[in-house]
């Protein structure tokens, strides 16, 4: 049919040609020769359309995964491979501190070289490509190494009060051990330890949200734009799928920094086996940069990269990949650093030598099992005062600090089951106020005389509160069970107002004391020194049950029992309650503080043994 469409009319003139030169009609000839060429290019221009839509047609019988695998791929074996100081140009430097005090006195980026592809040195941008990033691969592609190459070229590039790390390593922490003595390192956490990673994560957000406030405040709509403004943060997480399955709850913090981070100065660098499934699509439509090195299938590395050719580089080949920032895509081979340790403590030197601070901590260790010393973790000791003693130390989900207890603003009642930690308790704070002029700290044991070895019952007389106790000559000291000494009582004749020291009654095992049919005589002198602003009483009980707030008690301190509706009536907030586990549960002197309206966890002081 094609023959006889456009064959028949170039024939015909053609021949018409021919007879016109035949004939020696040169004239007429010019005019039938034009419309020969336009027939024959028509000719043409057919075969060569069906013959392309031929092949069109042939190819889209066959799927597509397979024909993309049968387009030239890039050589990844002709990409050379150079170690993290030849690119950062610290190979042949014998004293790298000294190159690192130069490039920090440089202004700062967080442009850097990590990579060398066909054209040479690849850098990587978080700020301009990111400003976060997801890179992928299956073990034994490199994931760990690229990750430490570009903390460690960032931090070459920034000193530490322009750019801070925040490490979470969710495969027992191999990944980043080594960096976490970087100076711009402020919180490292690993898997082995799933509280303290929650802690990272509550700590992340609160700098988020400081940094709002700090924005809204200066009314700028870019963080950049202050000139006292935070270091930039970058935080980076290795096998971000076990963080999403140990931590469900805790994934929307960093979904939150991802879509928010820009303008905060806040990025996120996440590091999976697999990106599909494992990472939510609100977190990846603000991943920008993806880097995916050599996975297993097509399917995986189509989810990161929009193409399949990441499954196709050799295993023999770590740290190959193909990166993009939604445009081209680009093979690098990743560079791989000689020596951690040495580029860590050149850092460190060179921060020492600019007179650089160390950073404060983003957040820290969890409450220890047994507190001593309140110092040991602090680095400072709590003083006691008239009006506070510390009792333990607290812990505000983020960060440590000293539990102080208030004295005269109010009474405190010590809740918890047997053996957990509330005569200690008492006998911590009557040490603490004993110890600190303006205070008269009183013993009594509401179980006196009713268990062998405890304290005495002072007389009926001395609980009569009508005014403060008043110290005379001659006190009477009652002795514990282990029989030391540990207190006073007061005077029988304290009947008129007296200028002593406030009062702080520490009274064990008061439960009796506060039932409403209570005969002992002692429970009305008690109970009217609980109505009695001028004494401070701090009483033990088992149970909350005849407690009356305010009445009997401003502030508590809970010893959780683990039954959840006996904790939750003793006054503990469901959340803080859901985060305390099995350990935390069997830990004498894991406590509550509740005051004024805040929860706080404690871990109160113990006393010292021979063995510690």
């Amino acid at each position: 049919m094609l023959v006889l469409r456009y064959g028949a009319p170039a024939l015909a003139q053609a021949m018409m040609a021919a007879v016109m030169l035949a004939e020696r009609r040169w004239l007429f000839a010019l005019m039938v020769l034009p419309g020969l060429a336009a027939t024959l290019v028509a000719v043409l221009t057919v075969i060569r359309t069906r013959k392309m839509a031929s092949a069109k047609t042939n190819a889209s019988a066959v799927p597509a995964e397979d024909r993309e695998m049968k387009t030239p791929r890039d050589d990844m074996r002709s990409l050379s491979l150079r170690t993290l100081e030849a690119l950062l140009g610290l190979d042949e430097d014998s004293l790298i501190w000294r190159s690192v005090v130069r490039r920090w006195l440089q202004p700062g980026s967080l442009r850097v070289p990590v990579a060398m592809s066909g054209e040479g040195v690849h850098a990587l941008d978080l700020r301009r490509q990111g400003p976060h990033a997801l890179v992928a691969g299956t073990t034994g592609s490199g994931k760990s190494v690229l990750l430490q190459s570009w903390c460690l070229a960032m931090a070459f590039a920034n000193p530490p009060e322009r750019l801070h790390f925040v490490f979470l390593d969710f495969k027992g922490g191999s990944a980043f051990n080594r960096l976490e003595e970087l100076p711009h390192a402020v919180g490292s956490v690993c898997d082995l330890d799933l509280g303290h990673a929650a802690r990272a994560l509550l700590a992340v957000e609160q700098e988020l949200e400081r940094r709002e406030r700090l924005v809204a405040e200066r009314r700028a709509g870019d963080l950049r734009a202050l000139h006292d403004r935070p270091a930039a943060m970058v935080i980076v997480v290795d096998e971000f799928h076990a963080l999403s399955s140990q931590l469900p709850d805790y994934v929307d913090r960093l979904t939150r920094i991802a879509s928010l981070g820009r303008s905060l100065d806040m990025h996120v660098i996440a590091c999976t086996q697999n990106p599909m499934g494992q990472v939510s699509a609100n977190m990846k439509a603000n991943m920008s940069l993806n880097i995916c090195l050599r996975v297993r299938d097509g399917v995986q590395s189509s989810e990161l990269l929009g193409d399949t050719r990441a499954a196709t580089i050799p295993p023999e080949l770590p740290g190959a990949a193909y990166c993009t920032d939604g445009g081209e895509l680009t093979a690098i081979r990743c560079a791989a650093p000689r020596s951690i340790e040495r580029l860590v403590r050149a850092m460190r030197l060179a921060h020492r030598f600019c007179g650089g601070s160390a950073a404060a901590a983003l957040f820290t260790a969890p409450l220890p099992r047994m507190v001593h010393d309140i110092a040991k973790h602090l680095g400072r000791s709590p003083t006691a005062s008239r009006s506070a003693v510390p009792f333990a130390l607290g812990d505000t989900g983020v960060a440590l600090d000293a539990a102080m207890l208030p004295i005269g603003c109010g009474n405190i009642a010590v809740i918890g089951t047997q053996g957990r930690g509330k005569t200690t308790l008492l006998r911590t704070v009557y040490e603490q106020a004993h110890a600190v002029d303006g205070l008269d700290a009183v013993w009594f044991n509401g179980n006196a005389g009713r268990s062998a070895g405890g304290a005495s019952a002072p007389p009926a007389s001395s609980l009569s509160a009508s005014s403060p106790c008043r110290e005379t000559a001659a006190s009477l000291e009652t002795t514990t069970t282990a029989g030391s000494a540990v207190g006073r009582h007061c005077a029988a004749d304290s009947l008129e107002p007296s200028p002593q020291p406030h009062a702080v009654w520490l009274v064990d095992d008061a439960d009796a004391w506060l039932e409403p049919f209570c005969a002992d005589p002692v429970a009305g002198g008690f109970q009217s020194a609980l109505a009695d602003s001028a004494i401070t009483v701090v009483f033990a009980m088992r149970t909350s049950r005849h407690l009356r707030i305010p009445e009997h008690c401003t502030t508590r301190i809970v010893m959780p029992t683990g039954e959840r509706a006996v904790d939750l009536m003793n006054g503990i907030p469901a959340g803080l309650l859901a985060s305390f586990d099995a350990g935390a549960l069997a830990t004498p002197g894991r406590a509550v503080f509740l005051r004024d309206g805040n929860a706080t966890r404690v871990q109160c002081l113990s006393p010292r043994t021979r063995g510690s």
